[in-house]
């Protein structure tokens, strides 16, 4: 074998043809698990090169291609059969034409030209499928031509809904325009041509692969399925174990001991290479891991695919002690598994399995520093916790935007090592400053008022504001009280349901049937209140599908029968209920949801 690392520009800036073997699967990469991710490290090597004052060059690494060349007769353009890695070219060359063509939308024709001509081959060498640097299996070369195509698929083109191709192609373009128009906050000015040239120097110079060639006496088959369906793909972490052991026996450490007793325990089994999701990706636990524990060391957000890469340059420098830095990440790895099941009733519960409703997971770097740090007192790291979820819940609850929380965590965790003996005064300090959408704590005016004024259903997800219900029903607990813990799989009802026309009447103070503009009025009244906030209310999926759309007294009468919770004996004792109920009980929700979680000025705050 004869391996080589290329850059895009390498791969395919001279004529060549890959070709997919018929044998080989179609193109099967999604949006969740390859292409939002690979956007991601592209726009991570944008950061980097926008960030000011320059700095080192930040390359991404793809992964492994394999391929076993033809033997090709003089004049004729070289061809390689893919064994393995046609997914990962694939992919590559639908994002340089979606590229592309984003460009050419935007003026930017120079740089569209230059990307598309890794996307073809020379017309004076090469005419049919050999025009294209890549042959996709049969099933996907159709729409894979209509799409590489420099004049885009032909008039009345319909995707195949039987591969991914257009969706790719649909998805690379949308997420370039966005960029060139606003680059990557998407509120940028500037000059989209000046970013359509960054973008192309980042996609072609920057992405990298490791192309291995077989030589004449390699089975390409038995390579191939030995990549396929033997083994298990190497993590960021299995790297970082190997680098780490290595250091530690060159320092002249113990390793069977260290390995034996230390790390295998801690992590080397299968609990790490679960996926779990974080945002709208999944990752094996051991990278989410090894995310956050590198952001709340380095004090700054590491993109998932440099993990390894920051690891060996920032944490195991030459003067590392090896053995000091397997312990440290072994104690940390404990910690972080105990926050998947904190003991049941504790003020740690209550944080972390409102947080999961958040979905809020940029802040475990931030978490993870105070439960592993033994210089924040109990007390201290649990007010520290309520002020991150009140802050997290308030801005969740207002929609107010996510999009730069990595970011503000890196901030918070440098403030907080600062002071971890006060560390919730600091983070509190550090919260309450206010600023642009990206980090403010809604005030209690705010806060009330857009609870209380709009359309809370279909605004608010409705996992967060299952946990909102779910928090407003544990305050008003006491000792006395029977129920510990609610249970987590509550979903929000409509007291007056969506569907109210059949048992919902509108009547005027007679009892009879609104008419004319009255019942038009009537109507417009009670279609704004069916999705505030006091018009919602959480019961299990049973009684949820039980209820339906029945009338009040109906709907009164199971919750009086089947509902244990305090919220819904509220309101479950009324012998009617309407728009004025609904506005009432808005107002009672929200005032409590802000006593629940206080603002920035609140009075709660303890010895914070």
């Amino acid at each position: 074998m004869r391996p080589d690392t290329r850059t895009v520009e390498q791969l395919f800036g001279l004529d060549v043809h890959y070709v997919v073997p018929l044998y080989q699967r179609p193109y099967v990469w999604t949006e969740e698990h390859q292409w939002a991710p690979l956007w991601d490290d592209v726009v991570a090597l944008l950061e980097h090169q926008e960030a000011p004052g320059g700095g080192e060059v930040w390359s991404h690494f793809m992964g492994a291609i394999v391929l076993d060349q033809e033997k090709t007769a003089p004049g004729q353009i070289p061809r390689f059969i893919i064994i393995d890695g046609q997914q990962r070219l694939t992919t590559l060359q639908i994002l340089i034409a979606a590229v592309a063509k984003a460009m050419a939308e935007v003026g930017a024709d120079n740089s569209s030209q230059l990307l598309a001509q890794l996307a073809v081959n020379n017309p004076l060498k090469a005419a049919g499928a050999e025009l294209l640097k890549v042959s996709p299996t049969n099933a996907d070369r159709q729409a894979f031509a209509a799409r590489m195509h420099p004049d885009g698929p032909p008039p009345g083109w319909v995707g195949d809904p039987n591969n991914r191709i257009d969706e790719a192609f649909d998805f690379f373009r949308e997420r370039a325009l966005g960029y060139l128009a606003g680059g990557i906050d998407g509120e940028s000015s500037g000059d989209p041509v000046q970013r359509a040239g960054l973008l192309q120097v980042t996609l072609a110079e920057l992405l990298k692969v490791v192309s291995i060639t077989l030589d004449g006496d390699d089975n390409p088959q038995v390579i191939f399925e030995t990549l396929n369906a033997r083994g298990t793909p190497l993590l960021a972490l299995d790297l970082v174990k190997n680098a780490v052991f290595a250091a530690a026996a060159r320092q002249g450490a113990d390793i069977d001991p260290l390995y034996f007793d230390v790390w295998q325990p801690a992590l080397d089994d299968d609990y790490w290479r679960e996926n779990r999701r974080q945002g709208r990706l999944f990752r094996p636990m051991g990278e989410l891991f090894l995310m956050h524990w590198l952001a709340m060391k380095l004090e700054r957000v590491i993109p998932a695919t440099e993990l390894f890469t920051t690891f060996r340059q920032w944490i195991l420098t030459p003067d590392a002690d090896a053995e000091k830095l397997i312990r440290e990440i072994c104690a940390d790895a404990a910690v972080m598994r105990g926050l998947d099941k904190p003991e049941l009733g504790t003020p740690e519960y209550t944080f972390i399995t409102r947080l999961e409703k958040l979905d809020a997971g940029t802040v475990y770097p931030l978490v993870l520093l105070l439960f592993r740090s033994i210089a924040i007192p109990l007390e201290r790291r649990r007010n520290a916790l309520r002020i991150l979820e009140s802050w997290l819940t308030r801005r969740a609850l207002t929609r107010l935007t996510t999009k730069n929380y990595n970011r503000v965590v890196a901030r918070l965790i440098a403030v907080a090592k600062r002071d971890l003996p006060h560390v919730d005064r600091v983070l509190l300090d550090a919260l309450a400053v206010g600023g642009a959408d990206a980090s403010r704590w809604p005030e209690d005016d705010e806060f009330v008022a857009f609870l209380t004024d709009r359309e809370i259903y279909g605004t608010v997800s409705g996992a967060r504001l299952s946990m909102a219900f779910g928090a407003v029903e544990e305050s008003l607990y006491s000792s006395k009280t029977e129920i510990a813990t609610l249970p987590q799989t509550l979903t929000i009802e409509h007291l007056m349901p969506q569907a109210w026309e059949t048992n919902w009447p509108l009547l005027d103070a007679s009892g009879n049937p609104l008419t004319g503009a009255a019942d038009e009025a009537a109507r417009a009244h009670r279609m704004a209140a069916i999705h505030h906030l006091g018009n919602l209310t959480i019961v299990t999926h049973p009684l949820n599908a039980s209820l339906s759309n029945a009338a009040w007294s109906a709907k009164r009468d199971a919750l009086n029968r089947e509902s244990k919770l305090l919220l819904n004996a509220r309101v479950a004792h009324e012998e009617e209920w309407d728009e004025s109920d609904i506005a009432e009980r808005s107002v009672w929700l929200a005032e409590r949801m802000k006593e629940i979680w206080p603002g920035p000025d609140g009075s709660l705050w303890g010895h914070a």
